[in-house]
């Protein structure tokens, strides 16, 4: 179960992900740190790819891609808020 839920995630092909949580919270997480790592990442090289096929994950739990490259959306609230919520 997340503490968090997503209610709109729209990925950019600049390999980033601006994501509405169901708290009307509102942040930008970048993946290409993670993507330049490789592996199983790499497909998602392609920005237009990247974009083109995340969706969020039933019930706002996350986002996940083809390769099932998925992140909670927990983490992804940590990752844009890491020093906790803005103001």
């Amino acid at each position: 179960m997340n503490l968090f839920e997503i209610t709109a995630a729209v990925a950019h092909p600049d390999h980033t992900v601006t994501i509405t949580w169901t708290d009307g919270m509102i942040g930008v997480v970048d993946f290409l740190p993670i993507i330049d790592r490789g592996g199983w990442f790499t497909p998602l090289r392609d920005g237009d790819y990247f974009a083109a096929t995340m969706v969020v994950l039933p019930g706002g739990a996350g986002v996940t891609w083809p390769e099932e490259i998925d992140y909670s959306a927990d983490f992804l609230r940590l990752v844009a808020f890491p020093d906790g919520l803005p103001g």
